[in-house]
């Protein structure tokens, strides 16, 4: 019947015809099409692999002796837990001097055994023997555990501390039943070293080195026990290939060998090929001028470092040096966090014409070729160290020509970054030291401004010594991390740190993380070293799903 019915049709006919049920089926499926965009969403799906590129070497894939802004650490992430993460309640005193942990119920290791408060104990005990050689090391002393119960675990500092929370992110438990028949001294050459147990949302799956023993992949896999602790990663796989340098890195991205990778390094943004995301993140890092009077005693003139501070035009260091990728620093604590005391913006310009007015009014004279000041007969030379790293030897360049605009000549040493830890840092071997300071999410300023922390292995770099601001520091320690008192304390400690002149803070550079256009879901907030871009690595996915709405 329809046979004859189209056959009947005239030639004319038969193509309104086709032309017309086109239509109805372009336009239902557009219909459908509208329906489903309206009416669902897009969700995150399971599944797929992920290759992320670091530049480096793993050595040690063992928490407590990796290294902040290391492959180690950035692996540790991966395969361990904090103790914040494996805790159901996390409880103190009045004064913050005890703390008592409980574990989450059912909390498991990679092979599936029980992670309990032996564990955490053996952890702490083994970062406290100074054989291990941790890095934690001076972070425990003064604190003494003692077992309460199977999942409970008591604290005891020697004087409170209410940040004690920062402590226990920054601490990532390893299986006592693996370590405890190992000597501390030699934990770091048995096989957990690059073959780890622990309990994060990956576990070890393979290693491939090269013949010369460069580890060239590590691969990783989910962990399904790690639904006991937290939601299972979407990302079913990731695997992670080491590279000598960053130029090589950036070959593998660009040939398609890697889908991502994390860089501090401002130029490499222009070497990166099209049909990538680029992610701008803040961080909890400064870099700043320490002054270091003892060995330039004209640096104890607080005219003086007003003066060099007025003659900096950070704006300029942050155009040239960090190619627009940084924000300007004026205060211990970076703007990026919620903590930073906006008033301490006033204690900063840049107006070279006002800096040579401070010299002049506070006794300072022109030498007869204007070349240089002379206070007290004495002429006015500084000198910057500095790690050598191209942006940083170029903000040094940039304060160099600034400061001898305003006739202060200045020499710039230039330091290999693996040898400025030990030979210059530790010794306090500089007149003015170009450094950073990485702040945590919640700051804690004792290590970086107290008093008692001018010499190693304190960081008080500028040898600030405040007592006002010693107090203030100490009873920080006494102060609820939700009590709006923290805040007023935080702001008043911030300006008598800016109005001492102790240090010229300058810029809080950006990281990078660079990964393909077609990656729907990587989240990285705020960090405060490199490690940190995988603290959200379980919501990270490559799949998507619909859903109605």
């Amino acid at each position: 019947m329809l046979s004859k019915f189209y056959k009947s049709f005239t030639k004319k006919e038969h193509l309104l015809f086709i032309s017309a049920t086109v239509c109805f089926f372009a336009s239902g499926i557009f219909i459908f099409s509208l329906f489903i965009s309206n009416k669902t969403i897009k969700i995150p799906a399971n599944g797929g692999t992920y290759t992320e590129g670091i530049v480096g070497q793993p050595q040690y894939i063992i928490p407590i002796l990796a290294k902040s802004g290391t492959p180690d650490q950035d692996l540790s992430d991966l395969i361990y837990s904090n103790l914040t993460d494996l805790s159901q309640s996390i409880k103190n005193d009045n004064q913050f001097r005890t703390w008592t942990v409980r574990l989450k119920d059912g909390v498991k290791w990679h092979d599936g055994s029980p992670i309990t408060s032996d564990d955490i104990i053996f952890t702490i005990h083994t970062i406290q023997n100074p054989d291990s050689l941790s890095p934690l090391f001076l972070d425990w002393q003064n604190i003494t555990t003692s077992r309460i119960s199977e999942r409970e675990i008591e604290f005891k500092i020697s004087s409170s501390y209410s940040l004690f929370p920062n402590l226990l992110k920054n601490l990532y438990p390893i299986p006592k039943k693996t370590f405890a028949d190992i000597a501390p001294a030699n934990i770091r050459m048995s096989i957990y070293k690059l073959e780890p147990i622990g309990s994060g949302p990956y576990k070890f799956s393979n290693i491939e080195k090269r013949n010369d023993g460069f580890v060239s992949s590590i691969s990783l896999k989910e962990n399904e026990y790690y639904s006991s602790i937290k939601d299972l990663p979407y990302i079913k796989t990731i695997n992670i290939k080491f590279y000598e340098n960053e130029e090589k890195i950036i070959s593998a991205y660009n040939r398609g060998a890697i889908d991502g990778f994390g860089t501090g390094n401002q130029s490499t943004i222009s070497s990166i090929s099209l049909g990538s995301s680029i992610k701008d993140i803040s961080t909890s890092k400064y870099y700043a001028l320490f002054f270091n009077s003892n060995a330039n005693s004209a640096l104890s003139s607080i005219p003086l470092k007003k003066a060099l501070s007025l003659a900096i035009d950070k704006e300029e260091i942050i155009k040239d040096a960090f190619i627009n990728h940084a924000s300007i620093a004026n205060g211990p604590i970076p703007s990026s966090l919620s903590s930073f005391n906006p008033e301490v913006n006033d204690y900063y310009s840049f107006n070279p014409e006002q800096s040579i007015k401070t010299l002049y009014e506070n006794g300072f004279d022109l030498s007869n070729d204007q070349s240089y000041w002379i206070k007290d007969g004495k002429k006015i030379v500084l000198t910057i160290k500095t790690p050598d790293v191209p942006t940083l030897n170029q903000t040094a360049k940039i304060i160099k020509k600034q400061w001898e605009a305003i006739h202060i000549p200045t020499t710039i040493i230039s330091i290999d970054p693996q040898k400025i830890n030990d030979e210059i840092v530790k010794t306090r071997d500089y007149e003015i030291l170009l450094f950073g300071n990485i702040v945590s999410l919640e700051p804690e300023l004792f290590s970086f401004w107290h008093s008692s922390e001018k010499f190693y292995p304190g960081l008080n770099l500028s040898f600030f010594d405040n007592a006002i601001a010693d107090n203030q520091i100490m009873s920080l320690r006494k102060i609820s991390i939700d009590d709006q008192q923290r805040q007023k304390t935080l702001n008043l400690i911030q300006e008598n740190i800016v109005s001492s002149y102790s240090t010229i803070f300058l810029v809080s550079p950006n990281y990078f993380y660079i990964h393909r256009n077609n990656i729907p879901g990587i989240k990285i907030q705020t960090i405060s070293n490199s490690s940190d871009r995988f603290n959200q690595i379980s919501s990270w996915y490559l799949k998507t799903k619909r859903q109605l709405k």
